[in-house]
């Protein structure tokens, strides 16, 4: 262990409490030989990655090239990222501190798909590791920013005694609660009677709610707008993110499973900050409207019961798997027999066949996004040929993927 790490052991096992009670991330202390000295972390590392120490090797030969004032992001081959700064003291390299494993905004479930795909991992392997991934904390690049900030402040100074001054709260001038309350009673009100409508409509993926927004974009975000004067776009990127949280709760309402709603949330996270007139906005609106009630449409399970909704669940979480009736059976847990019926009579289709619909509905998304060959696709979404997979796709399409890729870039497809 590093005599000067040893002699600050106190101190930076203090650091790593704070920053890990405030954060719920994971931190560690590590030695300049990549060891790590110190953790406090609440995410169990799966054994397939079981080369951890190596990326902190590389964070800390990074570190040690590179000035005290720098920090470090960096995400391994599991798309896995670490936020690192180095430890100087009196200008000598003496290890580093590293928030993570997490994820940035802009991971998404496809990408981790074609990970797996592409290390070949194992049913086994694949499944303990999508878990570990779902329960990964998921920052932007302002945040991410902010926490290489902290972490540079934090490594570079001495220690200190921090004590707390003890004030009893003063009250509010009565002006300055006059002015607190000064918004307009009836306008609260009916903004949020709105707000329930539109949430509702959403839940339910009815593109009234789009309808809604396009006649009136201003019904639910004129507060946002006004209250930051001389800065039009702050004030429409917050109106764009309570409407991307008012979604989220919408679809949650609507028996969405987490892993969609976490993706498409994250997709409109990182287009709200790239955001840049006030035109933007409308359009905007309508996309992100559209976008959840399609999902919604598609992957609700709110009038299902409960068998078949664990069935569903199941399903769509473990979509580019091999999955069979009995898998799914023993995982709710429920006669093979009993679900097959239960599950025809509620969604019209046996259980093979919904697989097969979900996948197809995956690979048009994947196809649209044009990032993917057809073969990529086709294993990402479960499929081991290629060739099977566009006769299932053309049973389900009548065309084939090719020509659907052809059919879109003609016309825009919609579901009414």
């Amino acid at each position: 262990m590093n005599n000067t790490l040893e002699t600050l052991h106190n101190h930076f096992q203090k650091i790593g409490f704070v920053i890990n009670t405030l954060t719920k991330m994971d931190v560690r202390i590590i030695a300049p030989n990549g060891t790590v000295l110190l953790q406090q972390v609440n995410h169990e590392i799966p054994a397939v990655l079981h080369n951890i120490n190596h990326d902190f090797s590389v964070i800390n030969s990074s570190l040690e090239n590179h000035p005290p004032t720098s920090f470090f992001y960096y995400v391994n081959s599991y798309n896995l990222g670490y936020i690192a700064a180095g430890i100087w003291i009196k200008q000598e390299f003496c290890g580093s501190i590293a928030i993570g494993p997490l994820l940035s905004s802009n991971s998404s479930e496809d990408s981790m798909s074609y990970i797996m795909a592409s290390d070949q991992l194992t049913n086994d392997q694949r499944k303990p590791l999508w878990k570990f991934y779902e329960s990964l904390p998921v920052i932007s690049r302002l945040e991410k920013d902010a926490l290489g900030d902290l972490l540079v402040r934090l490594s570079n100074y001495e220690p200190l005694q921090v004590h707390e001054i003890a004030l009893q709260p003063q009250p509010h001038p009565s002006d300055e609660r006059i002015q607190i309350l000064a918004e307009n009673n009836k306008m609260i009100e009916e903004r949020y009677e709105g707000e329930k409508i539109f949430i509702d409509l959403i839940s339910k993926g009815d593109k009234k709610a789009v309808q809604m927004i396009a006649k009136d974009p201003d019904f639910l975000f004129q507060m946002f707008l006004n209250r930051f004067p001389g800065q039009p776009i702050r004030g429409v990127k917050n109106s764009l993110v309570v409407l991307n949280t008012l979604c989220r709760i919408a679809a949650e309402m609507g028996g969405v499973h987490p892993m969609f709603i976490h993706h498409i949330s994250g997709k409109f996270s990182i287009l709200i900050e790239k955001v840049s007139s006030l035109q933007q906005r409308n359009s905007m609106l309508i996309q992100i409207v559209n976008e959840y009630c399609e999902m919604i449409y598609t992957y609700s399970t709110r009038n299902y019961s409960s068998i078949v909704k664990k069935a569903v669940d199941y399903i769509q979480f473990y979509l580019g798997h091999p999955l069979t009736l009995q898998e799914i059976a023993d995982a709710i847990p429920m006669n093979s027999t009993h679900l097959s019926r239960k599950f025809k009579e509620e969604t019209n289709m046996n259980v093979i066949e919904y697989i097969h619909f979900m996948r197809i509905e995956n690979a048009k998304l994947y196809l649209l996004r044009g990032k993917y060959s057809i073969t990529e696709i086709a294993f990402m979404i479960g499929y081991n040929d290629a060739n099977y997979f566009a006769r299932v796709f053309k049973k389900f399409t009548a065309s084939t993927p090719s020509q659907y890729i052809k059919n879109c870039e003609k016309r825009p497809v919609h579901r009414s």
